[in-house]
């Protein structure tokens, strides 16, 4: 259509517009309902200005007998850990979370080497879940060795004892293992 033809509408537009004023309002109540119920209304008058300096009406009178007053506190927000999705969710959708990263790993070399790779035979190989497991924390040792790498520039002393709490999380027992048993 050539822009010309637009010119056609802008009439059409006008005349729609004032049948749409003459035509009678398709609300649930008429108008003359709507004013009658707005005259049993109370006029608003918005409340004058205070003076600063001035205490507020509402602060000097007592508080009704009928309201409770507690007493102020101030509560902080504690933020749970970055990995706390990992404890509160379920044992199924964190297996099926290390799966997908384990896929999503062997994805990246190519749709062969998912092809080959994402059948686990159950005797003979680790679980996807497990793999995935490994995944995630090599993921998280890298990052927890990029921190202590970025540390020593500013505490070269702490360095050591870093590199030592490193090393513990893969040399140590965790803490319950020995059910039962006292250690000498």
């Amino acid at each position: 259509m050539k822009p010309a033809g637009l010119l056609l509408f802008i009439p059409a537009g006008f005349a729609a517009a004032l049948a749409a004023e003459d035509a009678p309002s398709t609300g649930l109540i008429s108008r003359e309902l709507k004013a009658h119920i707005r005259e049993g209304l109370p006029a608003y008058h918005p409340p004058a200005p205070h003076a600063e300096g001035t205490p507020d009406a509402e602060s000097t009178d007592k508080p009704d007998p009928d309201t409770l007053v507690l007493p102020k506190m101030l509560v902080k927000e504690k933020r749970l850990p970055p990995d706390a999705a990992d404890y509160l969710m379920s044992r199924r959708e964190y297996k099926r979370k290390m799966e997908n990263i384990y896929l999503d790993e062997i994805a990246k070399d190519g749709p062969l080497n998912y092809l080959l790779n994402c059948f686990t035979i159950p005797i003979l190989s680790p679980s996807k879940a497990a793999r995935g497991n490994a995944i995630y924390r090599a993921r998280e040792m890298d990052r927890l060795q990029h921190v202590v790498e970025v540390g020593k520039d500013l505490d070269p002393a702490a360095l050591k004892k870093y590199q030592q709490e490193m090393d513990n999380t893969w040399t140590t027992r965790p803490a319950g293992e020995l059910h039962g048993r006292s250690t000498p």
